[in-house]
């Protein structure tokens, strides 16, 4: 160890010496393995040391006894635990931190009226001051720090909170009023032990996964919270559309409920569908071009070729994408491979369904790729269509040569679409460019 620290002292002292030399470095940066770092000038460095520590540095905890605004826990401290921080977190937040360097690196970046640092062990100690959730899942997660200061070791014991006495036995009755292509219609009925609930409709299969994904952004401790916030709320009989659906979807009603107390009941799920688009053929698109013109962009005219994308009665959903030469010929198979794709989320105007127009800024005498594909029933992407064209070189009303260059975006058409956040629907990604300009 002595050794060490005399060539670490020696390299610090030549590279201190070195420090006004061109292209020398004159920061040390220490990174972890989540990719964040500490940094430091090195010339107010005075020594770089090394030290080891041969023990865990852990404070087990075990949970004894559970309430809503206190836990009984047994914490111990290993030998080489001097003290630690103790953290009381909703399990599906904890359950992003992945590794010991991510829990330490969020929990430090508490207030520390959350997170308060203990020096000793309790036997069925009280832990209060906290306000917990009733049938709620959480976390209580020690970090271990060393005779160093250095926050060590992780800890985790998971436990649930119990469940309410709910007053009377609400229930929540949902009736299928009717169906079309792009949208249904529901009724909902409560039974007289309901104060309040709240619907939320989202495609099926993916209400848990957005939770567990969105939860920490919005502080949902439990799925309830969740479809209170994002769901319409109503007080005794209703009935609710869905507008903005995708045809051949089955979708998922959420319902969640309180007693005359306020109390969260259990929630409700309630399975509808839309109208059935397409067949079980090879799906395809046909594709033809419009007019060469000057259209409104954002106040501005500007030359715009229109494209107009025909599905034929095989496909369910369909995509398209229009894309400069060059850059498609680079690289199609992986270009058709991404047209191809289901999105990794609900994303709102990912597919289209029936036949339409679209506008594309193109600049003039550029060689361009547009393609297409269908999709049908059983999930089955047809044969991309690829069709070549190039624009004129000028449009009425432009005079060629004055056109200036416009900046590059990616090539997708997107229209007009809903918020992110809708009441009364599941969060719908947006895609990430709302037109297309091509230069």
């Amino acid at each position: 160890m002595k050794r060490l620290n005399f060539l670490l002292a020696t390299l610090l002292s030549l590279t201190c010496g070195l420090a006004y030399a061109d292209n020398t470095p004159n920061r040390l940066l220490v990174t972890n393995t989540d990719g964040n770092y500490n940094g430091f000038v090195i010339d107010h460095l005075d020594a770089i040391n090394f030290a080891r520590v041969d023990g865990e540095v852990l404070a087990k905890v075990t949970i004894n006894e559970i309430y809503t605004d206190s836990l009984r826990v047994t914490v111990t401290r290993t030998p080489d635990c001097d003290h630690y921080k103790l953290a009381v977190l909703p399990k599906v937040t904890a359950n992003q931190l992945n590794d010991d360097v991510t829990a330490i690196r969020y929990i430090s970046s508490l207030s520390p009226s959350e997170v308060p640092v203990l020096w000793e062990d309790f036997d069925n100690g009280l832990l209060s001051g906290i306000e917990l959730s009733y049938d709620t899942e959480y976390s209580l997660i020690t970090i271990g720090i060393d005779r160093f200061g250095v926050e060590s070791g992780v800890n985790r014991a998971d436990f649930k909170t119990p469940a309410p006495e709910l007053a009377g036995n609400p229930r929540v009755e949902a009736t299928l009023v009717e169906n079309g292509l792009y949208s249904y219609t529901v009724k909902f009925v409560p039974n007289e032990d309901v104060q309040s609930y709240w619907c939320c409709s989202g495609e099926k299969g993916v209400m848990q996964q957005q939770y567990e994904m969105f939860a920490p952004m919005f502080g949902f401790s439990n799925f309830n919270e969740m479809i209170q916030m994002w769901g319409l709320e109503s007080k005794g009989e209703t009935v609710k559309t869905w507008d903005d659906s995708a045809p051949s979807t089955e979708y998922e009603i959420f319902i969640a409920m309180t007693d005359k107390e306020g109390n969260f009941a259990e929630c409700q799920v309630f399975e509808c569908s839309t109208m059935v688009l397409g067949g079980h053929g090879e799906a395809k698109v046909d594709i033809e071009f419009g007019n060469y013109e000057l259209s409104e962009w954002d106040g501005e005219m500007l030359p715009t070729m229109s494209i107009q994308f025909y599905p034929n009665e095989e496909s369910a959903c369909y995509r398209y994408g229009v894309y400069k030469a060059e850059e498609y010929d680079a690289d199609p198979a992986t270009y058709n491979d991404q047209l191809c794709s289901d999105p990794w989320m609900p994303t709102a105007y990912w597919f289209f369904y029936e036949p339409m127009e679209s506008d594309f800024q193109i600049n003039p005498s550029t060689e361009c790729v547009v393609i297409g594909a269908g999709r049908n029933l059983d999930k089955e992407w047809g044969e991309v269509t690829v069709l070549r064209f190039t624009t004129p070189a000028t449009c009425d009303g432009m005079a060629e040569a004055q056109r200036p260059a416009l900046r590059d975006i990616t090539p997708r058409i997107t229209p007009k679409r809903r918020e992110i956040l809708q009441k009364g629907m599941a969060p719908a990604l947006p895609l990430s460019a709302p037109r297309v300009n091509i230069r």
